[in-house]
């Protein structure tokens, strides 16, 4: 087995603030790293080895980080709204269902 990533290695402070700051579409990887590695004092890691973990989180989730890349994740809003309007299909099926049957 080969050896741990540079994001893997980090202590665990520093690699919570990574995983929330990738969460910021509005930050950039260069940004990131930059921001962990003067908190450190030291060099931590790399954009290489940060894009590196950040591909394959892409490619074991499916999904993209940033604007304008991969597909939009919905605000919650839009979510409920989703939802909602499914519900409302649903009681009027069922409504339509209850008057046939009667």
């Amino acid at each position: 087995m080969g050896q741990l990533r540079a994001v893997d290695r980090l202590p665990e402070a520093f690699y919570n603030k990574l995983v929330n700051m990738l969460k910021n579409p509005g930050l950039t990887q260069a940004v990131i790293v930059d921001e962990i590695n003067a908190e450190a004092g030291k060099t931590l890691i790399s954009t290489s080895s940060l894009n590196r973990f950040v591909k394959n989180m892409e490619n074991l989730s499916g999904m993209k980080r940033g604007r304008g890349r991969g597909r939009k994740v919905p605000s919650a809003e839009e979510s409920l709204g989703r939802i909602a309007t499914a519900l409302e299909r649903i009681a009027f099926s069922l409504e339509n269902q209850h008057k046939k049957t009667s």
